[in-house]
């Protein structure tokens, strides 16, 4: 199976956004990606005022749009002296566009990434493994001689009476009708 073709010409886009008004955008105001929120480099949930952190274009395009729909519904006035609503939209779609841009700025593309097939991938995942596990052997010399040799324990019998022979001298009580690898394992 092959990974599906982009078609979005902003799907390696890298921006910067940046909080530049006077108050934290929080998960609660929509500091969010699919209901995850992103935090700061404080680490805490949200992005202080002022502080500005590198995303992918997708992310910090939407976190620039909620965040411009918070300044716009904070500073809209809703009801006017009277106490009447006002009945007016609280943005557009230009100014929206216009408020929004002032939160991100483009910073680079980063290169499409090749198309792997399901093949091409699990065997890079096999050269991951041997090379991890050619790190661990090499940290430690005495564990490949462990693992590298298959433990084969030799008893020196060419045949079934030779380990008949060798049962009866010992003493073990044994059935002369059993396999030979039956009689083996009772002489260990």
């Amino acid at each position: 199976m092959v990974n599906p073709q982009v078609t979005n010409p902003n799907d390696f886009k890298v921006v910067q956004f940046k909080n530049s008004t006077d108050f934290a955008f929080t998960p609660e105001m929509g500091c969010m990606f699919d209901s995850r929120p992103i935090s700061g480099i404080s680490g805490s949930a949200g992005i202080a005022a002022g502080e500005s952190i590198t995303l992918p274009y997708h992310i910090g395009r939407l976190l620039a749009q909620n965040l411009a729909k918070a300044v716009m519904v904070k500073g809209s006035p809703t009801i006017d002296t009277a106490g009447i609503p006002t009945g007016v939209p609280i943005w557009s779609a230009e100014k929206l566009e216009a408020v929004k841009n002032t939160f991100i700025t483009e910073l680079y593309s980063e290169t499409k990434p090749t198309a792997m097939t399901e093949t091409d991938r699990l065997m890079a995942k096999v050269d991951e493994y041997k090379k991890m596990v050619e790190k661990v052997l090499a940290a430690a010399p005495g564990i490949a001689a462990v693992i590298t040799e298959p433990v084969v324990e030799k008893t020196g019998f060419q045949d079934k009476a030779e380990i008949i022979a060798e049962l009866e001298k010992r003493g073990v009580v044994h059935d002369k009708r059993s396999t030979k690898a039956t009689l083996e394992k009772l002489l260990v």
